[in-house]
């Protein structure tokens, strides 16, 4: 620290600092003079001098996003929860899940978005996030299966203990053998590659809770009784919603026999069930049976199916009319067993579309088969999808070209069952009951379709199972906070629609698109200066449904 000296001209006294050095190969020191600026007349304090020079921008950095995000991972408790599961990488697994949500992006391009969002100031992670550090980082990961659960357990007990959760498979295609886990089953995709399969169970909002990384040739219907087993262990209690896939007769009884309330669609194949569907066509006409639920229209027609315990395993039995043959002995049969419910349903629309479908997959057989010679006919019908191959028929005339004919008896099959489906539940269950407890499947499904496998919709880049595990892990957290976020603006929009709340830019937003808004409002960063940009009106009223302070232009000190 120099000596401050004063100097007098005009009128104003500025101040100096006077600072002596020793300069190499000088004899006498140096003295150095540096202005400090002008002293106040009044106070004697020194006015600094100002900067001419704009100060250098050292970054610009996306700003709403991480906003959002941070807050509806503090209101769903992700951060205090991964905290006490994993303390030592908490911030980094939050990181690259907030990317994840941001941007679905391959694994090795989550540094990119985590710095262009200011995220590692955010989270004060130590570190960053390149590739070489994720690798290692999922790695770590993936080999903690007790921490995992552990957060499983933490995640269901915030949920509702007598709510609703819902089970859901899909296959997840990749080129590796993925150390055992890859391997040939039934391929949701139709792709011709080995496969693992990812369980995922959510609560009754669609919010993720829980996930099982299974072989890929395990079958669903195998897997429904350790898995209500393993989710019981977490502390998972509540109304199960799964797919037809886990559904038949063995499964139904062993949720009877653990007293778990259900709704489950049946597959329609065993020959009481195909009855109902029968029966229920008769009664539909009956203006009684018209039901409404999320503003369509159905008829439905209930039931009660028996699930009768035999030697040979449990199948379903229903009750006969007089008439039908073996009535006295299935009668009886249906009267000792336990019960539920079947929900025969028509869709009018489900109907016409399903038609639509069919008749277009015909016409476009036709129009590749008919008329043409081919070297192997057999082999090109068996090409065709195994639903249009049941309505057709063909032939190979003495010049050798190939002919289509329409099955007529399988037309008429289809069309009087077009729309028809048939959903079960334990007894009790209220139609209203069943169906709002089966939306919560339809939401989680559209939102994994977009996560079950690499982020961008390619197939698995790693061959590491523990890699692999850590980074659906992670991807169940991006989804944790987009669901949330796609309720949020589905409940919005019901708002805007019962009248309850004026109507916005946020109504008819997905979730893509409300990222897009929010990439808008940035941070402006400088040594000392910190300014966020003007947010549009779209920006303002986001923060306003996420119970955020609106932004405001200008100096912020960011948390």
């Amino acid at each position: 620290m120099g000596s401050i000296y004063y100097v007098e001209r005009n009128g104003q006294k500025y101040a100096y600092e006077s600072v002596s050095r020793r300069v190499q190969g000088k004899k006498n020191p140096v003295t150095q003079k540096t202005y400090l600026g002008k002293v106040d007349p009044d106070t004697g304090v020194i006015i600094p001098k100002e900067c001419k020079k704009p100060p250098a921008e050292e970054h610009v950095k996306k700003y709403g996003c991480v906003a959002v995000l941070d807050k509806v991972q503090s209101d769903l408790g992700i951060m205090d929860d991964l905290g006490d599961c994993f303390p030592d990488i908490a911030e980094n697994i939050m990181a690259t899940a907030m990317a994840v949500a941001i941007d679905p992006t391959p694994f090795d391009d989550v540094h990119f978005t985590v710095d262009e969002n200011g995220l590692k100031d955010r989270l004060k992670l130590r570190g960053n996030l390149s590739p070489p550090v994720l690798s290692d980082m999922t790695k770590d990961l993936g080999q903690r299966l007790s921490a995992m659960d552990t957060f499983f357990t933490h995640r269901a007990s915030r949920m509702d203990a007598d709510g609703t959760y819902a089970v859901d498979i899909t296959s997840n295609s990749t080129y590796s053998e993925m150390g055992g886990y890859a391997e040939w089953g039934y391929n949701r995709d139709g792709e011709d590659l080995r496969q693992t399969e990812i369980l995922l169970v959510t609560d009754g909002a669609g919010i993720p809770m829980a996930f099982q990384m299974l072989p890929g040739s395990i079958a669903d219907v195998s897997t429904l009784d350790s898995t209500v087993e393993w989710m019981e262990s977490l502390g998972i209690k509540g109304r199960l919603v799964a797919d037809r896939g886990f559904e038949n007769a063995n499964n139904i009884a062993s949720l009877l026999d653990r007293g778990i309330d259900f709704t489950i669609p049946s597959n329609a194949r065993e020959m009481p069930i195909k009855k109902l569907m029968t029966k229920a066509k008769k009664v539909m006409g009956d203006p009684g049976s018209i039901r409404r639920h999320g503003g369509r229209t159905y008829r439905v027609a209930e039931y009660e199916v028996g699930i009768a315990d035999l030697e040979s395993g449990h199948r379903y039995v229903t009750r006969l009319e007089p008439s039908e043959k073996g009535a006295d002995s299935e009668n009886v049969l249906f009267d000792r067993c336990p019960k539920i419910k079947a929900f025969v349903i028509l869709d009018p629309r489900k109907a016409a579309d399903d038609m639509d479908i069919l008749m277009s997959a015909i016409e476009q057989a036709e129009l590749k088969l008919e008329g043409t010679v081919r070297r192997d006919p057999a082999k090109e019908f068996s090409k065709l999808p195994a639903f249009v191959r049941s309505h057709l028929d063909w032939s190979v005339d003495s010049d050798g070209i190939m002919h289509i004919e329409r099955l007529q008896n399988s037309f008429s099959f289809d069309s009087n069952r077009a729309g028809m489906f048939i959903m079960f539940a334990s007894e009790g269950t209220s139609w209203e009951e069943m169906m709002s407890s089966y939306d919560t499947r339809d939401w989680v499904e559209k939102a994994f379709d977009v996560y079950k496998t690499d982020a961008d919709g390619s197939r698995s880049r790693t061959g590491d199972p523990d890699r692999a595990r850590a980074r659906f892990f992670i991807k169940m957290l991006a989804l944790i906070m987009r669901i949330h976020i796609q309720n949020a603006i589905r409940d919005h929009e019901k708002d805007v629609l019962s009248g309850k709340s004026k109507k916005d830019s946020v109504c008819g937003l997905t979730v893509n698109g409300m990222m897009r808004t929010l990439g808008t409002l940035m941070v402006i960063v400088s040594p000392g200066y910190v300014r966020l940009t003007p947010p549009s009106k779209n920006v303002r009223e986001i923060f306003s449904l996420f119970g955020l302070e609106e932004p405001v232009a200008g100096k912020i000190t960011l948390s």
